[in-house]
């Protein structure tokens, strides 16, 4: 026997999962020319839905293991991904801040190396974490140190758990088959848009930290880093609460978005450039009518919930919008770090098994001072914690209430486990926001037809992505030598797999440095 590989496997998406395992097996031996009783082992390479046409189609890319008398050509199957490191660096016992993406592969990829990284992070373990956010919840009070943005994992624990990029980075296989390994569900290797979902994820992040403290790491939770230090030149360690000092002979920052407070310091410190960045709101609709405009009727069996991908460029002034962050059968969370201030996400299980969609709806800014820049997503951060009751309960708005500027909520159930109440959102956006939203709602319900009637406005994202950018040379290190910059809270990546390949290219450049 030898394996084929057989491309543009195309089969309509209905039926049971037993008949599509039959039905692709008929079709790959007609592809490869022989009796469906000679195919051996079949394997699924890629797979993706197309829900363009009137019936939606599942297409795979199969490997097959055919008799050598076949004449399509053998497939040499691509090795495992690895990741290659640079030697040459002496550096011992580097200090990674964050255990996001970027930090924890950063972590794992110095580990990896024989370099012993102690990794700090100011929240606590994924476990105790979630214990944090359950008591969030049901009390309203908030730890700033132990919530939704904040904790092993990052923001990204959190979430949808999406996994797709458009950045074609080579180390994103890497990225994807290292989560397989550490508890993420097998499928993300061969899915076109791959999900992990917030429940694998807590799983995930666990064994991302058992594999670095197997290959020499070591973690410090609850340790708040406010500052580096520095000697002749050169950054010698961090700073931590209470004033406190741990030495290192270099230093990886990758904060997050929620490491706000930190990534302002270091700005007195390190070189740096205002970027443009997004504001947005969070918009939720029932799961049933995104599936049944989706997929052109009722969701079929093999199929999992509908999501949307929407982009709105009006001509003229108004700036343009994009979908983003979409969770279908997920729930809007209150994503704050920070008391007296309120912020949405979405989150979704692997399942995605939830009465609800979300997406935020998001439009960019131009750069602006970093005083300004952050006034005003604080600003708008502040605005929503009192419109929502000075509780954590988010202020919502009927889509069609939100484009008159009116406090019309028509029913207050949701996913929102933080509970939503009336408030009119949209005065709480600047003009030119305000305005791209309610431009990009009347052409999305164009698309998707009752996508306004349909939709509710659930608080705001004024805290999207960083509005600051820390300058880095050609081999990736920033202006003060020994201290690096890596994903999200440093400007330079936008998502799990992003965030987590940057935290990689840290890593090699820091293992560059000659000691």
């Amino acid at each position: 026997m030898k394996e084929i590989l057989l491309n543009g496997i195309r089969l309509a998406a209905r039926g049971t999962a037993a008949g599509l395992e039959k039905r692709l097996r008929d079709r790959a031996a007609g592809l490869a020319g022989i009796p469906p009783g000679e195919l051996g082992k079949l394997t699924v390479v890629g797979r993706s839905t197309d829900a363009r046409g009137r019936e939606p189609v599942l297409c795979f890319r199969v490997a097959a293991e055919v008799p050598e008398a076949c004449p399509l050509p053998a497939w040499e199957r691509p090795p495992a991904p690895r990741l290659d490191l640079p030697e040459g660096s002496g550096i011992k016992n580097p200090v990674v801040v964050g255990t996001g993406p970027a930090g924890i592969f950063c972590a794992l990829a110095l580990a990896m190396a024989g370099r012993d990284p102690l990794i700090l992070d100011r929240g606590p373990k994924v476990e105790e974490r979630c214990a944090g956010v359950e008591r969030f919840l049901r009390t309203r009070e908030l730890d700033e140190d132990c919530n939704l943005l904040i904790g092993e994992g990052g923001a990204g624990t959190f979430s949808d758990g999406k996994l797709y990029t458009g950045t074609h980075d080579k180390l994103a296989a890497f990225v994807l088959a290292t989560l397989a390994e550490s508890g993420a569900p097998e499928e993300i290797l061969v899915l076109a848009r791959p999900h992990i979902g917030t429940d694998r994820l807590r799983t995930a992040a666990a064994g991302l930290r058992k594999k670095i403290e197997a290959l020499g790491g070591r973690f410090l939770f609850n340790t708040c880093v406010t500052g580096v230090t520095e000697k002749a030149g050169r950054c010698s360690g961090v700073v931590c609460s209470g004033g406190t000092t741990v030495d290192a002979p270099a230093v990886v920052i990758a904060c997050g978005l929620g490491g706000r407070e930190l990534a302002r310091s270091l700005t007195e410190t390190v070189r740096w450039e205002p970027k443009p960045f997004q504001i947005g709101c969070r918009i939720e609709h029932p799961q049933e009518f995104i599936d049944r405009r989706q997929y052109h009727g009722k969701r079929p069996e093999l199929l999992g919930a509908a999501e949307y991908h929407l982009v709105s460029r009006p001509a003229g002034s108004v700036l343009p919008v994009s979908s983003f962050c979409m969770c279908p059968g997920g729930t809007v969370v209150n994503a704050t770090a920070w008391r007296g201030r309120c912020a949405t996400n979405g989150m979704s299980d692997f399942a995605r098994s939830g009465r609800y969609a979300n997406a935020c709806l998001i439009t960019t800014l131009a750069p602006r001072d970093q005083n300004e820049a952050f006034g005003l997503i604080e600003g708008i951060e502040k605005g929503l914690f009192l419109l929502g009751g000075e509780d954590y309960t988010l202020p919502a708005q009927d889509a069609s209430a939100f484009l008159r500027g009116e406090k019309i909520l028509r029913g207050r159930e949701s996913s929102c486990a933080a509970g939503i109440v009336p408030g009119n959102v949209r005065a709480l956006l600047p003009a030119p926001v305000a305005e791209a939203l309610s431009s990009a709602l009347v052409f999305f319900d164009r698309q998707l037809p009752g996508f306004i009637r349909n939709g509710r406005i659930v608080g705001a994202e004024p805290c999207v992505s960083s509005p600051l950018r820390f300058l880095r040379d050609e081999k990736g290190a920033s202006s003060l030598p020994g201290c690096y910059l890596a994903g999200e809270g440093a400007g330079a990546a936008g998502g799990i797999v992003s965030a987590a390949c940057d935290g990689l290219r840290t890593a090699k450049a820091l293992l560059s440095e000659k000691s």
